[in-house]
């Protein structure tokens, strides 16, 4: 609104610049000048709603009214300018120009007031067909044909007189001027409806993936409070009910055979340090994250040298390419879904050699692929349990950051668990 009434005025004060070097004493020139009024007062309103927080949808459809409204007086103003005398003069502006040598002709004069105000008042026009749509279009452009309609029979009479044929000619351009406001008010409604459609769809989908990631995260964190309750109930859970057994047979041999009682003490005092080294490596898993601390590679290395020691394992970490550049997020589910695998290694594996390979490639395609390898028992993929082993949770942390995840093992012949992910650029 506010480049509409901007050129508006510019036009006018270009007209006023041109009609004074060729008429400098004429009035009708400095006419043009002063019927902008209007328009000035709208700009500094335009200028100074957004300062007031004016911008509501009814504010700007009533501004857009009154710029339709100032711009068929002004037109009306302007053209009945350029068909008066000059009070100072007596000079006839268009007698003036038939006896002058002036290169601007007649036929222009007498229609350029019309010809400017078809543009100015057609684009409030269409700003209004965009803001209400195909239906409210054409109440847009049937009051802009009105007011155009108006402001051509606001001049009078006595002032047409002698140009009954310019008067004619002006209602046919205002009846073509108003079926191109109609036609192309009609389709930008219609652009406008079709965008908002778009949009509309645009955010419904955002709001189902949005409930989908919510759902999958979810059903990651049940997956991974499961995890965790089995993981105490292996470790600590075990270890306690192990030595209340333990203890209660001590107190039944510390009278009988105190001897066998202190071997049976020395037993327990070995499954209560196994069972304090378990409930300390669980209590590590949940500390603050290595990956952080480490970096991705860092953080894996370490991983496997804890689980070799533990379980006893000759365990082996090779890395290929640079170090991965993701987001926290993702570096993260990648350690965990690793350290998952590492876990049933140790659990469930009796394997005596264990490899990691990360290998990072950046041609043709950036792609990260973590592979961990072992030589124990295997297992039938066919007749995977999924939530024996933690393999559901591994492949829904993966799905969560757009990773693969293949599991390859067969009954003797060790297992082979592969992560592959395409890392999305980051965002600066």
């Amino acid at each position: 609104i506010r480049l509409t009434l901007v050129l508006r005025i510019a036009v006018a004060i270009l007209s006023t610049v041109i009609g004074l070097t060729l008429l400098p004493d004429s009035v009708p020139v400095v006419l043009d000048l002063a019927v902008v009024l209007p328009s000035i007062l709208l700009l500094a309103v335009a200028v100074v709603a957004p300062w007031r927080g004016w911008q509501s949808v009814r504010f700007v459809q009533g501004l857009l009214i009154a710029v339709i409204v100032a711009q068929a007086l002004e037109s009306a103003a302007s053209r009945l300018g350029t068909q008066i005398y000059s009070p100072g003069t007596g000079i006839d502006f268009i007698g003036w120009l038939r006896r002058s040598q002036s290169p601007l002709p007649e036929w222009m004069v007498r229609r350029l007031p019309l010809n400017a105000s078809v543009l100015f008042i057609t684009i409030p026009a269409l700003l209004g067909a965009w803001i209400s749509g195909r239906r409210g279009a054409m109440r847009w452009a049937a009051f802009t044909a009105l007011m155009s309609l108006m402001g051509a029979m606001l001049t009078p009479i006595s002032a047409l007189s002698s140009l009954l044929i310019d008067w004619r000619i002006s209602t046919g351009l205002i009846g073509a001027q108003s079926i191109v406001v109609f036609i192309t008010c009609y389709f930008v409604g219609s652009l406008a409806d079709q965008q908002r459609a778009e949009q509309a769809q645009l955010e419904a989908a955002n709001r189902r993936l949005a409930e989908q990631a919510n759902v999958r995260e979810q059903l990651a964190t049940s997956r991974e409070r499961v995890r965790l309750s089995r993981d105490l109930h292996d470790t600590l859970a075990h270890t306690l009910a192990g030595l209340v057994v333990q203890a209660n047979v001590v107190a039944a041999l510390l009278d009988e055979d105190p001897a066998a009682a202190r071997r049976e003490l020395a037993r327990v005092q070995a499954v209560a340090k196994h069972g304090l080294d378990e409930t300390r490596a669980a209590i590590s898993d949940l500390r603050a994250n290595m990956v952080e601390d480490l970096g991705l590679s860092g953080a894996l290395q370490r991983q496997v040298e804890l689980v070799a020691q533990r379980a006893g394992l000759q365990a082996d970490f090779e890395q290929s390419g640079d170090e991965p550049q993701l987001d926290k997020a993702s570096a993260e589910t990648l350690f965990r879904i690793t350290q998952e695998a590492l876990n049933n290694v140790e659990r469930h594996a009796h394997a005596s050699c264990l490899n990691v390979t990360m290998q990072q490639v950046s041609f043709p395609d950036p792609s990260l692929t973590i592979t961990v390898q072992d030589d124990g028992v295997g297992f039938d993929v066919s007749a995977l349990d999924d939530e024996r082993f933690g393999l559901r949770g591994m492949r829904e942390r993966a799905e969560l950051i757009g990773a693969h995840l293949r599991v390859d093992s067969a009954a003797g012949a060790g297992t082979r668990v592969t992560i592959n992910l395409k890392p999305q650029p980051l965002s600066l």
